[in-house]
């Protein structure tokens, strides 16, 4: 019991931090834009990017991007460090060295680059080609990748960082693709993740779309959870496949696509007039643009919010009627709570505005009051 109140302490403690470092990182990079734009500075990167390059569009695009994101790593990666590096170790949730860490980050920051960069590229030429409807082509690529990245992110991503496994407990195993089985998930393998290289917190997923789909087991969890609660989060899981969560979230992000990028056009179009530029073509409005993106996603971002709240919620109901055991469920809260040191009670702004998820203690709460159906009424539905 007092092992659980520290780790109740703890996870107070680590979770302020964190709302303060959410709350700093929401400010400052609006912040960063405005400064790029008002000062001038986007326009004398787009200078240099046309000197680079001789005025060519598409080489203008590379060196400004590569210009606009060492100005941003400039001020992140300090943040980056403390959030990701001393943090968590100092509260005990990461495995890494310094080293693996830089060199994670390094991995995901030129990942993050040359996919931003090919998706620059093509916005630009799309902008270039259809200056007048350019932002309904953009969201219709956007569409499409957001579902490719949904397809190869398990096969071609998820190896860069970490290491798949058969899972060694085949009773385990067993049980949890029968648990699929029996709600029509077409699984043949279970798959351990290596999610202990860099952290102590535990997790589980379905993986892919189509053929790419795959059930996902961090090694934290096996480790430390029981068969029975193991089984709590895979069913968990099973409620999103269930009721098609991939793809309503995938249609809720494409609505607030669909409008940011609407909004983005108007935006630069304004922009565009009041500085007297003859295309909306001129990479230099590149932080206008994600301004707007950003304005409208953090508009939208309580709404969108509230909405996987209530899919997670729908998603804890299933695991409860499928499994049939509130006090595996309880328990199975609690652990992955004290071991992510999740806040059982995040003050209720903060929750509404930030979290996807229900909080552990409102999930616990539902679980005690819960009274739906049986395991036999839900099976097979």
């Amino acid at each position: 019991m007092e092992n659980g109140g520290n780790r109740t302490i703890q996870a107070t403690r680590y979770q302020r931090i964190r709302r303060r470092l959410t709350l700093f990182h929401l400010f400052l990079t609006p912040a960063l834009l405005v400064i790029l734009l008002w000062s001038g500075l986007s326009f004398g990167m787009r200078e240099n990017a046309w000197l680079l390059t001789g005025g060519n569009e598409w080489g203008m695009v590379a060196v400004y991007f590569l210009l606009f994101s060492l100005y941003f790593m400039i001020f992140d990666l300090p943040l980056a460090y403390y959030s990701g590096f001393a943090l968590e170790h100092e509260f005990g949730l990461s495995n890494q060295t310094f080293k693996q860490w830089a060199v994670d980050f390094l991995k995901k920051a030129g990942l993050s680059f040359a996919l931003s960069l090919v998706l620059l590229e093509l916005l630009y030429w799309i902008i270039r080609s259809s200056p007048s409807h350019w932002w309904l082509w953009a969201w219709a690529g956007y569409a499409f990748v957001s579902y490719v990245l949904g397809k190869v992110f398990p096969v071609l991503i998820v190896p860069l960082f970490y290491k798949y496994g058969k899972l060694e407990d085949k009773i385990l195993e067993a049980n949890v693709l029968a648990l699929a089985a029996r709600f029509g998930l077409p699984a043949q393998n279970v798959y351990s993740l290596n999610l202990s290289k860099t952290t102590r917190k535990a997790n589980a997923a379905f993986m892919g779309i189509g053929r790419t789909k795959r059930i996902v087991l961090s090694d934290t969890l096996v480790d430390h959870f029981t068969h029975a609660e193991v089984e709590i989060v895979v069913a968990h899981e099973l409620g999103h496949y269930k009721h098609h969560d991939v793809w309503r979230l995938l249609g809720v992000g494409l609505v607030a696509s669909f409008l940011a990028f609407g909004t983005g056009f108007f935006g630069i179009d304004l922009y565009t007039r009041f500085m007297e530029w003859d295309s909306a073509a001129n990479v230099a409005g590149l932080p206008l643009l994600f301004l707007v993106f950003y304005a409208v996603n953090l508009a939208l971002m309580p709404l969108m919010n509230a909405y996987s709240r209530h899919r997670e919620d729908h998603a804890d109901q299933f695991a409860l009627r499928a499994c049939g055991n509130k006090d595996t469920f309880i328990s199975c809260m609690r652990k992955l709570g004290e071991q992510n040191l999740a806040d059982p009670e995040p003050p209720a702004w903060y929750e509404w505005l930030f979290y996807d998820h229900p909080s552990i203690g409102k999930r616990i709460a539902m679980a005690k009051k819960y009274k739906g159906q049986t395991d036999s009424q839900v099976s097979g539905k």
